[in-house]
């Protein structure tokens, strides 16, 4: 039996490429704007943490770069900073919609294996940028989000943030097959990235750093 967010995507979602209507294909659609300042690598450490996140490196979203010290609200309109996840074994970043076919399969895929991850010292850090309208993600979908995955799970296995700006697949400056996920070692460095991601593909990796 297809689950509720299944059917969302199946009625809502056709193609996981670049929006249907027509925008430059070099940053999908938002109302919003990229604010380069939101990648920025904050001067403060986290408690406990030596080098985290890794300031011997660029700052960047390529593989060997420092992953950008990001925050984007939760559920509640909280902002959740990324580096709330340094010293974890594995950190996987994940920028999605709701409109997306691939990117609601992976979503259940990784309610699945979120807990184990977490026993095992892997984290999932999860942004939406877009709603199934494709407008920026709101708090409401947020919390639609979140409920029909404690319905079907009987819990929540990770916050879903709200990337309102879309500044993860903004600043990759192209069209983009979704979703995007990014790998993380226990310093916030990239150790891999793709698009049209698969639960197979982002397993690997994190099984490479547990």
């Amino acid at each position: 039996m297809l689950n509720k967010l299944m059917v969302i995507a199946a009625v809502f979602a056709t193609a996981c490429g670049p929006p249907a209507r027509q925008e430059p294909e070099s940053a999908p659609y938002s109302d919003n704007d990229y604010r380069p300042s939101d990648f920025e690598v904050e001067e403060d450490a986290p408690a406990g943490s030596a080098n985290c996140p890794n300031r011997d490196n660029t700052v960047g979203l390529n593989i060997g770069d420092t992953f950008p010290s990001v925050q984007y609200p939760n559920v509640e309109w909280d902002p959740v900073n990324i580096k709330s996840t340094c010293g974890n074994k594995g950190i996987l970043v994940i920028s999605a919609t709701e409109w997306c076919m691939a990117c609601i399969v992976e979503l259940y895929y990784l309610a699945t294996v979120a807990p184990d991850w977490k026993d095992r010292g892997g984290v999932i850090y999860y942004t939406l940028y877009e709603d199934r309208a494709r407008q920026p993600t709101s708090k409401a979908t947020l919390v639609k989000l979140e409920q029909i995955l404690l319905e079907d799970f009987g819990y929540i296995p990770f916050q879903i943030l709200s990337d309102r700006t879309a500044s993860l697949p903004r600043s990759l400056g192209r069209g983009l097959s979704l979703p995007l996920a990014w790998i993380l070692d226990e310093e916030m460095v990239i150790k891999n990235f793709s698009e049209g991601t698969n639960g197979d593909m982002v397993s690997r990796w994190m099984e490479e750093l547990l």
